[in-house]
């Protein structure tokens, strides 16, 4: 019993160990942005020595990794809806223009946005999240499907197109001098893809 309560007690310092550091890394790469960003500091924040830094992260570009994951994570959770709603394709897209919410959170704009694609490259940044969010947008579209009608592709090449057009639509806003102004032509303009998508999906 006091071996496994120790290996609880190392496997419980380890995971605050690594959150730390990560807490740490998303302040200090935001703060200086990644080719400024020193390792000295981020340990320094985290309260950590540099053998726990390179014990979680084999060196300074996959501590960045683990921060886009992080955030990767966090913005996938919007695309579940806030409140109930009572038509499934209403909450479907609530939840997808909910997720042009994160080019305002400083964080997910400068790092995730503008910063990752340059540090990681587009294949590894969205390699890290796009499984899980192709999947869930499928899941949501396969809901949509008429009663009897026969399962097909359409589905997973309708995700692929929804997630591609969200992400260029986030990027679009990310980039821009006035996100809160372009807000609405970008929405209204992915409102048009949504719909398109929509109509042989639920046989209208």
């Amino acid at each position: 019993m006091p071996e496994k309560a120790g290996i609880n007690g190392r496997i419980r310092d380890a995971a605050r160990t690594r959150t730390a550091l990560l807490d740490a890394a998303l302040e200090v790469f935001l703060r200086d942005g990644y080719a400024e960003a020193a390792t000295e500091e981020i340990v320094a924040v985290a309260g950590v020595t540099r053998g726990a830094l390179y014990h979680h992260f084999a060196n300074k570009r996959e501590l960045f990794r683990g921060v886009i994951e992080r955030l990767q994570k966090e913005a996938e959770e919007t695309l579940v809806p806030d409140e109930p709603y009572d038509d499934r394709w209403d909450a479907f897209t609530a939840a997808v223009l909910a997720s042009l919410d994160a080019v305002y959170d400083q964080a997910t704009r400068r790092l995730l946005l503008i910063e990752a694609p340059a540090v990681l490259g587009w294949a590894e940044v969205r390699e890290t999240h796009r499984g899980s969010t192709l999947r869930s947008v499928e899941l949501m579209l396969e809901s949509f499907r008429p009663d009897g009608a026969e399962k097909s592709i359409r589905e997973s090449v309708l995700a692929h197109l929804v997630v591609a057009a969200v992400e260029e639509a986030m990027l679009y806003l990310a980039h821009s001098d006035d996100p809160q102004r372009d807000r609405s032509v970008v929405e209204a303009e992915l409102l048009r893809v949504l719909s398109a998508a929509r109509r042989p999906a639920v046989g209208a």
